[in-house]
């Protein structure tokens, strides 16, 4: 069971003072834990969870004692964690699980120092959720406190916002991750950190078959691009009637914005730097006719297509405006 907070990459900072408030009986009574996805957000709340309840002596969380021990397992009931609801295809967190953890941090603590509630992640909570969970956010029950994590802190009422400490969790430089990555015998660890992006967790599935998926999905977005309309139009409809069409749709528009990132290192002399090193050929032909306006507008429409998903857009519809007008910039 792991003790203290050391092993959270590049983190180790921000722990350190989380760590000692919670050593001091001080901690606020509601953090934002915001940053990248699979940084260790969650990871880190769990571990604050443990400090804060622990009973050892020494470094906290010590790892050695009972409140530790049952934290570690998520099986202690002080621990609340909520995520959304399975049963919800929208895949969001419901005002009836909020409605339920409110009456439960009614109850006094069971055991432990602190009792902990995380919500991750807190922008799926329904607006009705947000509004009715605000109160108690706002004056938690004695010995009660909050990590709210994030990856979307832009998508949050105001109102969560106002009633909560912003926690910063930044990706981890690359010469870190790396080495890191090269202890787990990961394979291509520079490619891996690189394309996560600094986030361990997104590196550690890039190395167990998640890069070749990576690259299956990057080299489908130029077939789209580049096979002419009436493919583009063809592969799209398979793609939209597949099980997760969304999530499809998104894998894309990532698999696209790498490319585009790639256009702009390449157009900046930087091409040493690419997240698709392996194909230069098309960064280099993308280059000459999109960089640097077609940058620009493309960007713009990766956005506008985010948007459109968040309010349930036809996927396969989405994807075919975006990769028009990614067929109309490279013919310019």
């Amino acid at each position: 069971m792991p003790s203290g907070y050391a092993d959270l990459l590049g983190q180790t900072a921000v722990m350190e003072r989380l760590v000692d408030a919670a050593s001091r009986d001080e901690l606020h009574h509601c953090y934002l834990f915001e940053g990248p996805p699979q940084v260790g957000k969650h990871t880190a709340a769990l571990r604050l969870a443990m400090a804060a309840a622990c009973t050892g002596s020494g470094v906290r969380p010590c790892g050695r004692c009972k409140m530790c021990n049952q934290f570690h397992k998520r099986t202690h009931p002080d621990l609340i964690e909520i995520v959304p609801d399975p049963s919800r295809k929208s895949g969001t967190i419901g005002v009836g699980q909020v409605r339920e953890l409110i009456r439960q941090v009614r109850l006094r603590p069971y055991a432990a120092r602190r009792r902990t509630v995380i919500i991750d992640p807190v922008d799926m909570l329904v607006p009705q959720a947000a509004n009715a969970l605000l109160k108690t956010l706002e004056e938690p029950p004695p010995g009660t406190g909050f990590i709210l994590v994030t990856s979307r802190v832009s998508s949050l009422l105001p109102t969560v916002l106002s009633r909560s400490q912003r926690v910063r969790f930044r990706a981890v430089p690359e010469d870190v991750l790396v080495p890191w990555l090269v202890e787990r015998k990961v394979e291509h660890p520079e490619r891996c950190a690189r394309l996560a992006m600094g986030c361990p967790g997104a590196a550690l599935e890039l190395g167990k078959g998640g890069l070749e998926k990576l690259d299956a999905v990057r080299d489908h977005v130029v077939e789209l691009v580049e096979g002419g309309t009436r493919f583009r139009l063809a592969e799209l409809e398979k793609v939209g009637k597949r099980k997760d069409p969304k999530k499809e749709a998104l894998a894309r528009i990532a698999a696209l914005e790498t490319l585009l990132r790639d256009v702009v290192a390449f157009s900046c002399a930087a091409g040493d730097r690419l997240l698709n090193a392996d194909r230069p050929d098309v960064v280099a032909r993308w280059a000459v006719r999109l960089w640097p306006r077609g940058i620009e507008r493309l960007q713009e429409q990766i956005d506008l297509s985010r948007q459109r998903m968040e309010v349930n857009v036809n996927p396969r519809l989405m994807m075919e405006a975006l990769f028009a007008h990614v067929d109309r910039e490279l013919a310019e």
